[in-house]
């Protein structure tokens, strides 16, 4: 097989001459990739659209295993994707004081900061006459259509009397919450009764908060809150210093404190949670970034004494980086900040080649056996990156198509540009080779070494026997995600004044038509009422409550029709004359077919913006398909709501937390099954250029790698998660360089004393020693997904090291002294 690097043993610095062909063609090859991703994004950009980064820490999430297995999964995904998507930009802010008037002014200057704001969807603080009216209007337009259950029930069973009777009550009583001045047209005050629903409903009233001056507000712990509460806009949720409503939230509450201190702020909601993460996470990727830069610059200057390696170095790194980019934007219109977190990883591998090239940077031309090992390690790290994009995960796919755009900028840049650049003269730097350290003969450094490998690998095996039953496939999305002192203690001030009731658990009503949809949604109410009734509910929110089935509306309207023959008496009780009865048959009759819809309603402007912002959150029309969601409130366990789910054609039960986390590990063991696929077919392609015996001594690194890392992660209590998973399956793709820089060098049949093996070693030192600065970076963050990611890389990857310095010498001696081989 040593006719495979003949290629690499013509490799020679290009001709500067002009006018040579050869001498363009490698500045060719590299700018076909660079140049051609660059301009096909720009084009894109043009005729498709913008490109963005994603900051939304709940998009790196999967889709539930529970929408993946029913017919129009993908449908009902997307729907669910959209509700979680609206809700998820829902913010709550409680302007507290211990005196109410200075906290309803607070929340008064706060709301009129924001009010017409590009990045508010929609805000509300009062809930003033203007509020009522509209109420008070659509509820009198749709009175008869209205009616809830019992009220329904009460005419059916020749009850309406009590209907009548409540109704002068609270015409003549001291006080009414809707106008009197229909009565002509609803002598039996139904609009009233919908009122009064309204107010006693979850819609306007939440925990201990009550109507007092015309907003929100509650008494608790002895100080006044008054909630404000909006949707952010998509661009809103954006953590950009430009676009986010978050940052431009807490300026405006920072600049409120600073004229009255003795106001307070409270911030409930996912957008706070996204912003603080995904901020967190920029500022560790520019620290990072920054200080992994430079302390590789100062590590070049003093291994190289000479600032253009690492000039060079840093120059890919940013090629890298930006191809990397590049390429993730055209293919997917959206590169996901993680993602970034992840590719700052570039940063150690991409300078690994040039390392290996500088390194042997001489007057002759560049080694072969050095170029030979860099197409290795090149061709084995894309394998595990390539293998990672067959992944059914989002966020996977983009790491790894970043990754393979960074690591083949990397590779190409050194195999292309770096041969033109003007090599010293002699070696800047003298290497101790292996007769430096003649003390300990070859067979002592060998037993050592046998011996080294050997204690790796039985206490490797001991502890994790020892600790086997922390081995185990778990994810918990809820572990992910720390909140900060301060947030934690919003949230819970918040969670005991709002008191929504809900767990994040909810159900997914599905239908072809709008009908079809309110109707399976009122008989999975029917269905929550009996688990009411038991006391394992609370409660719960649903469109239909608000807007009924046109069915139900027709029910209804027919069980109205029963009052006509009370009417006379009722309207002479409240004072109008004989002929108001006729009138109010012909308004009744005449109002016959007058429905309202979730997307339709008054002619005068539609539903009120209060009840459509609510509707908007619970439903969700697409293509041919309806969706609404409906969200039980006050339930401590799931199993009912599933097997009543069960109950149902197109009805699913969502529990996100759970759901997501068996996803991942769903995934999890997909990539353990990647892992061992990577290895099986890199050995394969080990074999094909090397022995037996060598493919065994490289195949030893991934092993040893795996064992100590999962030992480490079992010591630590850490699961096998997906997180640390991908680490390891990246991580075994770059914990083989070292071997294949290390055996090349073996196979150039170089003996001891001529410094190229040591030069090996140097680099391969120095390799290390960038990388698992990038790496080891990572473990030290405070983004969980992140810190596992870092600490299972840093861990593998210093194995690997150690594994390889001491495989270096074992069954290399004799190779050496017959002049190499393969």
């Amino acid at each position: 097989m040593r006719g495979n690097s003949l290629y690499f043993s013509k490799l020679r610095r290009p001709s500067l001459r002009p006018g040579l062909p050869r001498a363009s063609r490698p500045l060719t090859i590299w700018l076909l990739p660079h140049a051609g991703a660059g301009l096909a994004l720009a084009f894109s950009i043009l005729f498709v659209g913008p490109v963005c980064v994603n900051t939304n820490l709940f998009d790196i999430l999967p889709v539930s295993r529970a929408l993946k297995s029913v017919p129009g999964a993908a449908h009902v995904a997307e729907a669910e994707k959209i509700l979680s998507n609206r809700n998820g930009r829902q913010v709550y802010i409680l302007t507290a004081s211990t005196d109410f008037t200075e906290a309803r002014r607070g929340a008064a200057r706060l709301y009129e900061t924001f009010a017409g704001s590009s990045a508010f969807e929609s805000l509300s603080l009062y809930v003033d006459e203007t509020v009522m009216d509209q109420f008070s209007t659509y509820l009198h337009e749709y009175r008869y259509v209205l009616l809830n259950g019992d009220d329904r029930r009460l005419l059916e069973e020749g009850r309406g009397g009590s209907i009548a009777e409540d109704a002068l009550s609270a015409v003549f009583g001291a006080f009414a919450f809707s106008p009197l001045d229909n009565l002509a047209t609803d002598p039996f005050f139904l609009a009233g009764r919908g009122m009064n629903r309204f107010l006693a409903s979850s819609l306007l009233k939440s925990g201990a908060l009550s109507l007092r001056d015309d907003v929100l507000a509650a008494q608790y712990e002895g100080r006044w809150y008054v909630m404000l509460r909006g949707t952010l806009t998509p661009s809103g949720v954006s953590i950009t210093n430009g676009d986010s409503a978050v940052e431009k939230i807490y300026a405006a509450c920072a600049s409120i404190k600073a004229g009255s201190p003795n106001i307070g702020f409270v911030y409930s909601g996912v957008p706070f949670h996204s912003y603080e993460s995904s901020s967190e996470a920029q500022r560790e990727i520019s620290l990072i970034s920054t200080v992994t830069l430079i302390i590789i610059l100062i590590l070049f200057l003093i291994v190289f004494r000479s600032p253009l390696p690492a000039l060079f170095s840093i120059l890919a790194v940013g090629a890298s980086l930006l191809l990397a980019a590049g390429t993730t934007l055209l293919i997917f219109r959206e590169i996901h900040i993680l993602s970034f977190v992840f590719g700052t990883t570039l940063i150690g591998t991409c300078v690994d080649y040039s390392i290996h090239y500088f390194i042997h940077w001489k007057g002759n031309p560049i080694r072969s056996h050095v170029m030979r090992g860099i197409t290795m390690s090149f061709v084995s790290t894309e394998i595990c990156f390539a293998a990672m994009f067959f992944a059914p995960f989002g966020i996977l796919r983009q790491f790894a198509v970043f990754s393979l755009a960074g690591m083949l900028s990397s590779f190409l840049t050194v195999v292309c540009l770096y041969p033109y650049s003007k090599a010293p003269v002699k070696n800047r730097r003298h290497y101790a080779n292996d007769s430096d350290h003649a003390s300990i003969s070859a067979s002592n450094r060998v037993l050592l070494k046998r011996l080294g490998l050997a204690g790796i690998l039985t206490i490797s095996l001991v502890l994790l026997f020892i600790n086997r039953d922390k081995v185990r496939v778990e994810n918990n999305i809820s572990s992910l995600y720390t909140m900060s002192g301060t947030l934690r203690e919003s949230e819970k001030i918040a969670a005991g004044i709002l008191d929504h009731g809900s767990s994040g658990w909810y159900f997914i009503v599905t239908g072809s038509t709008m009908e079809a949809t309110l109707e399976q949604e009122e008989a999975l109410r029917r269905r929550l009422d009996a688990e009411i009734s038991r006391g394992a509910l609370g409660s719960y929110l649903a469109a239909s409550l608000f807007v009924p089935s046109i069915q139900t509306q027709q029910q209804s309207y027919e069980a109205a029709r029963l009052l006509l023959p009370l009417a006379e008496k009722q309207l002479a009780y409240l004072g109008f004359p004989p002929e108001a009865a006729a009138e109010f048959n012909a308004n009744f009759n005449a109002a016959q077919g007058h429905y309202v819809l979730p997307e339709e309603g008054l002619p005068q402007g539609g539903l009120p913006p209060y009840l459509r912002e609510l509707i908007s959150s619970l439903w969700s029309p697409a293509e041919n398909a309806y969706y609404s969601c409906v969200l039980p409130l006050h339930a401590q366990d799931e199993s009912p709501f599933r097997t009543i789910a069960g109950e149902f054609d197109g009805v699913f039960f969502m529990n996100t937390v759970k759901d997501i986390g068996s996803e991942l590990d769903n995934l999890t063991r997909i990539m353990l099954f990647i892992f061992l696929a990577a290895y099986v077919c890199i050995a394969i392609v080990i074999r094909f250029f090397y022995s037996w015996k060598k493919t065994f001594r490289i195949c030893t690194v991934p092993f040893l790698l795996a064992l100590v890392t999962i030992t480490v992660l079992a010591l630590l209590d850490i699961p096998l998660g997906f997180f640390s998973v991908t680490g390891l399956v990246l991580v075994f793709g770059l914990g083989l360089d070292y071997m294949f820089y290390i055996t090349e060098s073996d196979n150039a049949g170089v003996v001891s004393g001529s410094g190229d093996r040591s030069s090996t070693i140097s680099a391969i030192w120095l390799s290390f020693a960038t990388t698992a600065l990038s790496f080891g970076a990572l473990a030290l963050s405070g983004f969980v997904p992140v810190h596992i990611f870092g600490l299972t890389v840093f861990t593998g990857l210093t194995t690997a090291f150690i594994a390889v310095m001491l495989l270096s010498g074992i069954g290399s001696e004799n190779q050496r002294n017959s002049g190499g081989g393969q």
